[in-house]
């Protein structure tokens, strides 16, 4: 019997028909795509949208037609076992990899950590952290300070804070020089810095205090230094707690967790706090100065001191960098006594003799160990982690960054291990060389190789976090260099203004305070030789270091260009000015 003819619709498409329906499925996908594009609004012209919709459509149908092909040659059960067997032997190479760069990962770094913990290097915070301090003798916990690192957490360790004791967070948080009225419009204090040579500017801090509902109002308006002193009277009591409370406990350990896991979650609330109370002594001193209270301010000056002191023995980057900051401050308020020769000689004596005492280089060092372990304890817990939810979850997150999931939720433990070699190789090669702390030298050339070896390295497997984590590192040795010069140069300004109250006139060089007034005069830590002195004609003087460009520019300071210029302190010279007032 003769088969009744197929349809048109039932027969298999071979030949020309299978082409003209490819064809007709690519037109009909092209004028889909293309009506979406006018329908959303955003194109250019309409050819160059059809264009863009054609070639859209011939990637999909070639997509589509190797998905059918694959399907149909799988669906063969000896081309199914070939690809099985494939899939299996592709996977255990994956593992067989993973395996072995997790040993030699793990060799390596063990490796690595043995050498140098013998030559005594530290890996860990805890291990670079201050010894534990008694309560009684411990300045953090007077009871002002105590509520700062008085928390806990709200399910577990990285989730919300909960602070114990709210009242009195909220009371220490007020104790501010600087606090804004909330609606006005007012011109932020004036202070002055050592490193641009300026002063505080007190009639412009009184127009910030006067009206502001944050402080008392004088009932009868007097100098600016008065009516600052007035509205600075709001904190007498809690002053007088920090004065007692640092003359009774010569320790200061804040409760930070330094074995906390992952390292970098680490909460430092403190810093913000030790900052402001540090403005809040050097405003009252300046204060106190221009009002003759100089005693008063001497007073104020060694408190502003010992909360820069707080930070002194923290192994951590930020720690050191508020250390600086702090003590940058409490430096112009020695500076605001000289330019009015309050100071008497037995006070200059005493202010010499503690910022000789003073290592920045040595407390640089500390920093960044403590960076080194900070870093590479964190990879350490990710490594341990493996590619789970509660390592990636953490890397989302904010806490974690946010940015390190989607390069990291795949690396071999070996990989972030290799990556912790890398950084530890580039801290010890780089960071730490970069300083001498027992010669009180810094090596800006040093700091330049790191700088190139950061930028040349390419994100590798091993060094990937390397070139993400390393690149702000060599700032906070010029940081740090910056302010080491500026406390010598302190000590040289102290000597020179015994001298001058002994002899009743400057010296015309700095080898007439040796040995009387200075033991010795402080190397320039760029290129070895004394700090340069000038007498000006105006009776003033300056001291100077060439600077990080360890060139001689003849006491000239380097300025950013803009509205509000600041000091380049990779360029020019590092000066240390007093007029003669």
């Amino acid at each position: 019997m003769n088969e009744a003819p197929k349809s048109n619709w039932t027969k298999p498409l071979t030949g020309k028909r299978k082409w003209l329906a490819w064809v007709a499925l690519l037109g009909v996908g092209t004028l889909i795509i293309t009506a979406i594009g006018l329908a959303l609004g955003n194109h250019g012209p309409v050819g160059e949208l059809v264009l863009a919709s054609f070639l859209i459509a011939l990637v999909m149908a070639v997509l589509g037609w190797l998905l059918v092909w694959f399907i149909r040659w799988l669906c063969c059960w000896r081309n199914f076992r070939r690809f099985a067997f494939g899939v299996a032997c592709f996977i255990t190479l994956i593992l067989l990899g993973y395996a072995v760069e997790n040993w030699r990962g793990k060799r390596a770094w063990e490796s690595h950590k043995r050498e140098w913990i013998a030559k005594g290097e530290k890996f860990t915070i805890a291990e670079l952290a201050p010894a534990p301090a008694p309560d009684e003798q411990n300045f953090a916990l007077t009871p002002l300070l105590k509520p700062s690192m008085d928390f806990t957490y709200q399910n577990s360790p990285g989730s919300s804070v909960v602070w114990r004791d709210t009242n009195g967070l909220a009371r220490l948080q007020n104790v501010r020089a600087d606090l804004r009225d909330d609606g006005t419009d007012q011109d932020k204090l004036t202070l002055g810095s050592p490193e641009k040579g300026t002063f505080a500017d007190l009639a412009v801090c009184r127009e910030f205090y006067r009206g502001n509902t944050n402080y008392p109002q004088p009932a009868v308006a007097g100098t600016a230094a008065e009516d600052i002193l007035v509205a600075l009277g709001k904190f007498d009591e809690e002053l007088k707690e920090l004065h007692e409370a640092a003359a009774a406990r010569p320790r200061t350990r804040f409760p930070i967790e330094y074995e906390s896991q992952p390292a970098w979650g680490i909460l430092l609330p403190h810093l913000s706090h030790i900052k402001g109370l540090t403005i809040l002594t050097h405003v009252r001193a300046v204060a106190e100065l221009e009002a003759r209270r100089p005693a008063d301010a001497f007073a104020d000056l060694k408190l502003g001191f010992r909360f820069s002191d707080n930070l002194r023995e923290e192994p951590l980057l930020i720690n050191h960098l508020v250390r600086i900051a702090s003590l940058a401050i409490n430096l112009q308020t020695v500076r605001e006594g000289l330019v009015r020769h309050a100071w008497t000689d037995a006070q200059l004596a005493e202010l010499e003799k503690y910022l000789g005492s003073l290592n920045l280089l040595a407390e640089y060092k500390l920093a960044q160990r403590g960076e080194r372990a900070l870093t590479t304890s964190g990879l350490d817990w990710l490594s341990r982690q493996g590619i789970g939810a509660n390592a990636f979850n953490y890397l989302s997150s904010d806490e974690g960054g946010g940015g390190f999931a989607p390069i990291s939720w795949a690396f071999p433990s070996g990989w972030l291990r290799q990556n912790m070699l890398t950084i530890s190789r580039m801290h010890q090669d780089f960071t730490l060389a970069a300083a001498d702390e027992h010669a009180r030298r810094v090596f800006p050339e040093v700091c330049d190789r790191l700088d190139s070896n950061v930028e040349k390295m390419r994100y590798r497997p091993y060094t990937t976090f390397a070139k993400l984590l390393m690149p702000a590192l060599s700032k906070a040795i010029r940081r740090s260099a910056r302010m080491q010069t500026t406390v010598d140069a302190a000590r040289v300004a102290l000597a020179l203004e015994r001298y001058r109250i002994a002899n009743d006139a400057l010296p015309d060089t700095l080898e007439a305070l040796v040995p009387h007034f200075l033991r010795a005069i402080p190397n320039d830590l760029l290129d070895g030789k004394p700090l340069r002195y000038r007498r000006n004609p105006d009776g003033g003087y300056l001291l100077y270091s060439v600077g990080w460009n360890q060139t001689d520019d003849n006491g000239e300071i380097a300025w950013s260009k803009g509205k509000d210029p600041s000091v380049d302190i990779s360029k020019g010279d590092w000066v240390w000015q007093m007029p003669a007032r």
